[in-house]
């Protein structure tokens, strides 16, 4: 109870008793929620479960050595700094609207005021509403966004990076939910064999 919390943790896949934990403190310390890891730079990318939430990648100082270091960074859209995908106010962010992004450093990534997501925004990062399960693809990925949209049913975002810049890339509004018996609230996603994407809802 002592221990700051909010950290990411390692654990091999081949463990077959308890592992050390220790915390990944470069990796950043906020409300984490999901990651996924792109195979091909090793990058990974993660979720923030907060209303004003950010969406935030981490460049490895060596690939596949996360415990090595590495920078944290927060995604911006280059034409709109601090833009609001959220779509609470207005339909700022249309369906399959693509913005061109780029990435600001985050200094002092243990925030030991919590205050990971307003360091980034001050930098221009774009807000999301509680950044959910993600899942990597075909060199892109997708993750929710659980109350995002005019009615706050939910939103799915997608994330291309760059193959000629590894610093750049597009982000799109994939999904959003105006009625509750379609999407509500959704949580973690996942891909059947067939290729549809899968989502979970949070009852929370």
């Amino acid at each position: 109870i002592g221990q700051d919390h909010g950290y990411i943790f390692e654990v091999p896949a081949t463990a077959n008793a308890p592992v050390q934990p220790v915390p990944l403190k470069a990796m950043g310390r906020f409300n984490h929620e999901a990651a996924a890891v792109d195979p091909k730079t090793g990058y990974v990318y993660l979720t923030e479960d907060r209303h004003d939430s950010l969406f935030y990648r981490f460049i490895p100082n060596e690939y596949g050595q996360l415990a090595a270091g590495g920078q944290l960074q927060a995604l911006v859209i280059k034409s709109n700094p601090q833009f609001d995908t959220r779509n609470w106010q207005s339909a700022s962010t249309p369906v399959f609207g693509t913005y061109d992004v780029e990435w600001v450093n985050l200094e002092n990534p243990e925030s030991p005021d919590d205050d990971l997501r307003y360091q980034g925004y001050e930098k221009g990062a774009a807000l999301f509403a509680r950044g959910e399960g993600i899942h990597w693809g075909e060199g892109e990925c997708y993750f929710c966004c659980t109350n995002g949209g005019k009615m706050k049913h939910g939103q799915i975002m997608r994330y291309q990076p760059s193959v000629a810049d590894k610093d750049q890339g597009q982000i799109s509004l994939f999904f959003e939910s105006d009625d509750p018996n379609m999407y509500d609230f959704g949580d973690n996603l996942t891909v059947t064999p067939q290729g549809h994407l899968l989502v979970c809802e949070d009852q929370s």
